[in-house]
């Protein structure tokens, strides 16, 4: 029985190895058919591919760093339907591909494969990219804008932008406009910016904007709306305008300071008991006027105070171009006592009484319950407008002046 089991093991063992043997042969033969026409030969790879996007197109970049070999580059995509072929000229170093593919819109796969001069062939390099276009394009919106305003005072022209969807590649707002040396600007501001300041802004003169998109982060080209054109601004001459007023500083509950008009020492004739002097605001009825006064010694507290007036001046500066304008004061209260003069002056101050004649512009004595002043520029200029006033009193008498009315600014035609 021992015997048989070694005879069975045996004759088992004798077939493996003739099976072995006969497999072995086969295998070391098989192999010659795929070098029956010599070994592979593969040249070196396209290195650092990088596929950015644009307008219809994409823009390709890589290095050929190890193979001197290398004479030809065929790029693929779309499953092979479409290709095109470079020449390469290799020099000793790392050289740079640089291709800007016309391609149309839509997201590609691309295929790169260098050859040598035996037509040996590298592996596949693959990679992604995007063309953007028509319809991408048609879906761009312009940003919108809330308020546009020119201020004559420091020339500028201010936009409140309004919100946008970041996520379509909003990148920039581009204007143009005419600047006060009748130069074009073209200003570009961040999306992320909420207001854009126009410097120099020359007022009559329309501005166009338009949104800028850049649609990816690896976008080489970037997108542009149509114009948004002939928007005019609010023009706005002078602040503070309009009754009550606004107040800068307040003494107490009844004499104070005006926002954004300019006042000399002379008119600010008021001391209250900080040591500081107050001058063009008087609370009526809970209401703010504009003020001159001088007077009364008796009930101003802490007294003496409301000194005589001498030349005191409360004015604002703006920047005009030629032409014709007019101010115009709706409501008054004029007392008998004291003169107050309108005056409008070249420059960024009014003059004395005395000079009035020789250096101002137009100017006349205000009374009754309204006042308006026209007058006439040649140049462009600073002008400054507002009230002159020369005012006695004493300590049983006084003379003021209280604007309770809106007041405007027009350019005469």
């Amino acid at each position: 029985m021992k015997t048989q089991l070694i005879k069975i093991i045996g004759k088992s063992m004798l077939l493996g190895v003739a099976l072995l043997h006969l497999f072995s042969c086969s295998k070391s033969d098989d192999y010659k058919k795929y070098i029956k026409d010599g070994e592979i030969s593969y040249t070196g790879k396209i290195d650092s591919i990088q596929v950015y996007s644009g307008k219809e197109r994409v823009y390709i970049t890589g290095l050929f760093m190890a193979d001197p070999k290398i004479e030809r580059l065929k790029v693929y995509w779309d499953n092979r339907q479409d290709s095109t072929e470079l020449t390469i000229n290799r020099t000793s170093g790392v050289d740079t591909l640089k291709l800007s593919l016309p391609i149309r819109e839509g997201v590609h796969n691309f295929e790169f494969i260098t050859f040598d001069g035996q037509g040996n062939k590298s592996l596949s390099v693959f990679k992604t990219g995007i063309s953007y276009g028509e319809r991408y394009g048609s879906g761009l919106l312009n940003r919108p804008y809330y308020t546009t305003g020119y201020f004559a005072g420091d020339q500028n022209t201010t936009i409140a932008w309004g919100g946008i969807d970041l996520t379509s590649g909003a990148t920039f707002t581009e204007v143009e406009y005419t600047n006060t040396a009748g130069k074009l600007v073209i200003q570009r501001d961040s999306i992320h910016i909420g207001e854009s300041i126009l410097k120099n802004y020359l007022p009559g003169k329309p501005y166009r904007y338009r949104t800028l998109f850049i649609p990816d982060t690896l976008s080489v080209d970037t997108f542009y709306t149509n114009y948004v054109t002939q928007i005019l601004p609010k023009e706005i001459y002078l602040k503070n305008m309009n009754f009550p007023f606004q107040t800068a500083a307040m003494a107490g509950s009844r004499w104070g300071t005006p926002a954004d008009w300019q006042l000399n020492d002379a008119a600010k004739n008021f001391k209250h008991t900080d040591n500081n002097f107050y001058g063009g605001i008087e609370i009526r009825s809970n209401q703010a006027c504009l003020s001159l006064e001088a007077g009364w010694w008796q009930w101003a507290t802490p007294s003496p105070n409301l000194a005589p007036i001498v030349n005191g001046k409360m004015y604002q500066t703006t920047n005009l171009q030629p032409g014709k304008y007019r101010f115009t004061i709706t409501k008054l209260d004029k007392g008998a006592a004291g003169t107050v003069h309108l005056v409008a002056a070249k420059g960024t101050q009014l003059p004395d009484q005395a000079n009035l004649a020789a250096a101002s512009l137009a100017y006349k004595v205000i009374s009754g319950t309204d006042a308006v002043l026209e007058f006439n520029l040649s140049e462009a200029s600073a002008v400054t407008i507002g009230l002159l006033g020369n005012m006695p009193g004493t300590a049983s008498d006084g003379s003021y002046i209280k604007i309770t009315g809106n007041m405007t600014f027009d350019v005469l035609p």
